[in-house]
């Protein structure tokens, strides 16, 4: 198959694999930008409020998490202990795991209420087993422990980091399963709808849209919420209190293996309610939510949401007049559903030439679909190719980029400096990001080397 590192949308469609997927990652070098990073494993990890980090790797494998500690300013949360090649060939290095939780726990002040343990791919090949040593800490300690993984190795397979990371963090909510006979009585059942009186978790995204929110609106209007979130909780324990919850939507592909365990146990309903940016796609995620909720409410929902869509009309009308013919570049870093919104700029009138993606996700298929129809030019890039490295272009290849993998790639003169759908949802999601692209051509600009600094992105 002849894999590439971009081609136009018109053609690409027929055999999306060809830029986009695993195929396409295995075939290149993997290269990563200047403008590359953020919510990796430490930062995420790091939403469990009073819990500590300890990562058993090789000092290279190490340097990354380190730095984006310091930067993050989360250093005392965070602790290294880096292997030896003799340790790994004799496999004493569990032991020096031991040792080293053991003085975390006599030197960290306040003491630790939940330690994940992270191991590097090294672990993966060597297969080790790890719970003797979690069950002798946790009876030691009494504080729930739990092996994590740090794992690059497992980008192409079923639970790469960015899932397995969430899994890990909301695994310190069930109880250890040879602990708690009733996780086994559990396990397996099916639970479809929410409990009446529950808050609403919501799983994969790294911010919570606000109390107050779209969303946290519409849930009231379905009789459900009010949202739940670890941005939320500011002691371990009222992280852990999220296992009561009543149902949780996923928010981003991030928390689909978490949602499969609290679905297990402790029985918490979920629903898959992906970001989304079109308008079709919005009022559907919001149907779903409605009928999930059993709430009477799926009928009229353009009633309910005529005053966000025209203010979303009126945004995109102001935009048409300031941009005109420029052409505008996003990416996936931006947003988990980047042809959701490409798909939306282009319905209202606006040019779209660029897209970085590395792969096209099952609930983005239709927004890919409907795109190739309206606007077959768009070229689809992958970012991380090899032949993405070296110069930047000149000319640009873009005059406005939402996010910074699209900004570093195509050299354009003003960037929207939006990552990970922070905070956004639905209409009034899509309607902040029609604000901050207007925020960005008004006013002094930032170079984007500035916002990437700012952001505290680390190579």
């Amino acid at each position: 198959m002849n894999y590439t590192d971009e081609m136009v949308l018109a053609e690409l469609a027929e055999n999306p694999e060809l830029v986009l997927g695993k195929g396409a990652l295995a075939s290149t070098l993997h290269f990563c930008s200047p403008a590359h990073g953020g919510w990796g494993v430490i930062r995420t990890a790091l939403m469990v409020p009073e819990a500590f980090l300890l990562f058993v790797c090789p000092p290279a494998c190490g340097r990354h998490g380190a730095i984006a500690a310091i930067e993050q300013g989360q250093r005392r949360r965070i602790a290294y202990l880096c292997l030896e090649d003799r340790e790994i060939i004799l496999g004493t290095y569990q032991e020096e795991i031991e040792k080293g939780i053991r003085q975390i726990m006599e030197r960290v002040n306040p003491r630790p209420k939940a330690l994940m343990i992270f191991t590097s791919c090294i672990d993966d090949l060597l297969g080790t087993d790890h719970e003797p040593l979690i069950e002798r800490l946790e009876g030691d300690y009494g504080i729930p422990v739990r092996h994590a993984r740090m794992n690059p190795i497992s980008l192409d397979g079923p639970l790469p980091p960015p899932l397995r990371v969430q899994k890990t963090m909301y695994e310190l909510i069930i109880p250890s399963r040879r602990r708690a006979a009733e996780a086994e009585t559990l396990q397996g059942k099916v639970f479809p709808f929410p409990k009446p009186g529950g808050k609403v978790l919501l799983l994969g995204c790294f911010k919570s849209p606000a109390v107050d929110s779209e969303l946290a609106r519409f849930l009231a209007f379905c009789g459900a919420g009010p949202i739940a979130h670890p941005d939320f909780c500011h002691t371990f324990e009222s992280f852990r209190s999220l296992a009561q919850s009543g149902a949780a939507l996923i928010i981003r592909p991030e928390g689909k293996a978490a949602a499969g365990d609290l679905s297990s146990f402790p029985g918490i309903p979920t629903l898959p309610a992906f970001v989304s940016f079109d308008r079709a796609a919005l009022l559907e995620r919001y149907r779903s939510m409605a009928v999930f909720f059993q709430s009477g409410k799926e009928a009229g929902l353009e009633g309910y949401f005529e005053g966000p869509m025209a203010e979303c009309e009126g945004l995109e009308k102001e935009l048409r007049s300031v941009l005109g013919d420029a052409r505008i570049a996003l990416d996936a870093t931006a947003t988990c559903a980047p042809f959701s919104l490409a798909l939306a700029l282009v319905q209202a009138g606006l040019k779209v030439n660029r897209i970085y993606a590395s792969q096209l996700p099952e609930f983005e298929k239709a927004a890919f679909g409907k795109l190739r129809s309206l606007k077959g030019d768009i070229i689809i890039a992958n970012p991380n190719h090899a032949k993405k490295y070296g110069k930047r272009p000149s000319p640009a290849l873009a005059d406005i980029s939402i996010g910074f993998e699209a900004a570093y790639a195509t050299a354009s003169p003003v960037t929207v400096p939006l990552a990970f759908d922070e905070g956004r949802y639905g209409f009034e999601g899509y309607s902040l990001v029609l604000k901050e692209t207007l925020k960005s051509l008004e006013g002094e600009r930032y170079t984007l080397q500035d916002q990437v600094k700012a952001y505290g992105l680390v190579i």
